[in-house]
């Protein structure tokens, strides 16, 4: 089966992913993003469809971690 680099792409992202988050830098969470968009792809290619289910939740958490947050008051 072919799965067209899906899964060297996903996994170049994932770990450039984990290297911006220590570097607290902002680019860590996009790189998160796109990397479970290619292993989405790579599931649907592979046809399993939990891994499908786990990684598009990863991109729904990554796109909520993206808003922008109110604070609330310090009581």
């Amino acid at each position: 089966m072919k799965y067209y680099g899906l899964d060297w792409l996903g996994t170049v992202l994932g770990l450039a992913s984990i290297y911006y988050t220590g570097r607290s830098d902002a680019w860590a969470l996009r790189l998160r993003l796109a990397a479970s968009v290619f292993w989405a792809g790579f599931c649907l290619v592979a046809e399993t469809p939990a891994g499908v289910v786990a990684n598009l939740a990863a991109v729904v958490l990554c796109c909520r971690g993206a808003r922008p947050r109110e604070i609330p008051p310090h009581r």
